[in-house]
């Protein structure tokens, strides 16, 4: 190939072209089984859940995600592919959003076509509304380990306060 190219350029530089488009489709796609076995990873580790696909499955529904120009209205239908939310608490829920939003993030603007950037931006802002709703639906009651830790704190702050005023 590399005597031909010499010989005649304008008949093989096709091929060089070919080959070039291949390794930049290879590495995006390795990119997007990159990001998907981080989010498997940061979903069992951060939230103890698993994923319903294995890293090449997930990869998948993040292309089609990315390809398919998913937007507003998409970002339940995406977390419901990705991992069975029937169950958990709202704080899980709502940390299993921010995971997500972080993963579709990470994955190269490449991947997105040029028509469909606005797609994208809906997209996180979707899975960002949805963390949101979810942390706002909590409750603000301080649980007994918040009250106690609160109280050590303001302990604490007396001790310091009245250490200082003794000092000279």
């Amino acid at each position: 190939m590399k005597s031909d190219l010499r010989k005649n350029p304008l008949r093989s530089i096709g091929r060089y072209w070919l080959t070039m488009a291949d390794s930049s489709a290879f590495t995006l796609v390795r990119s997007a089984i990159g990001t998907a076995e981080e989010l498997r990873q940061e979903l069992a580790a951060q939230v103890n859940l698993p994923t319903r696909q294995n890293s090449a499955e997930l990869a998948v529904v993040l292309l089609t995600a990315t390809e398919s120009g998913w937007g507003k209205g998409k970002a339940a239908q995406l977390v419901a592919q990705i991992v069975d939310l029937s169950g958990p608490a709202q704080a899980v829920r709502g940390k299993v959003y921010l995971i997500v939003r972080d993963a579709m993030a990470k994955l190269p603007l490449t991947l997105w076509p040029q028509e469909k950037q606005a797609a994208r931006r809906e997209l996180l802002e979707e899975l960002t509304r949805q963390l949101n709703q979810f942390q706002a639906e909590m409750s603000t009651h301080p649980s007994r380990e918040e009250l106690r830790e609160q109280a050590w704190r303001d302990a604490v702050s007396q001790l310091r306060k009245s250490e200082s005023r003794q000092r000279p």
